[in-house]
């Protein structure tokens, strides 16, 4: 009886320490995928840069994080290639500008699939 109550004095803080582990890694990761830095709350601003245009990383275009892999990066790819085709809007009788911001954005996600494509070098 002794035995088994000096393991479990000595497992318990041990198991304690791994779920706080483990809550607290999931955290920082999740903090991580959003892209923030120490030191840079005092450099965002509120306001796009002139012109308009927001210069989104390639792995944020994809909705994907640096850490992912590259199946899950090809799956985010082809999932928004399908949503965003210019081709699938075109016989919908939709407003031409609409047809053209789709194909906007269908061009990001392209060029930020290849910069991805080609740092990591898969296809």
């Amino acid at each position: 009886m002794l035995i088994i109550v000096r393991l479990i004095r000595f497992i318990f803080p041990m198991v304690v320490a791994f779920f706080i582990f483990r809550a607290l890694s999931g955290l920082f990761y999740s903090w991580m995928a959003q892209g923030r830095r120490y030191d840079e709350g005092s450099r965002r601003t509120s306001s796009p840069p002139p012109g308009g245009r927001t210069f989104a990383g390639p792995y944020e275009v994809l909705g994907c994080s640096p850490r992912d892999s590259d199946e899950k990066i090809k799956k985010a790819y082809r999932k928004l290639v399908a949503k965003y085709h210019p081709d699938k809007f075109i016989g919908l009788d939709l407003d031409k500008e609409f047809i053209d911001l789709a194909a906007k954005r269908f061009q990001e996600i392209q060029e930020a699939y290849e910069k991805i494509r080609r740092e990591r070098g898969f296809s």
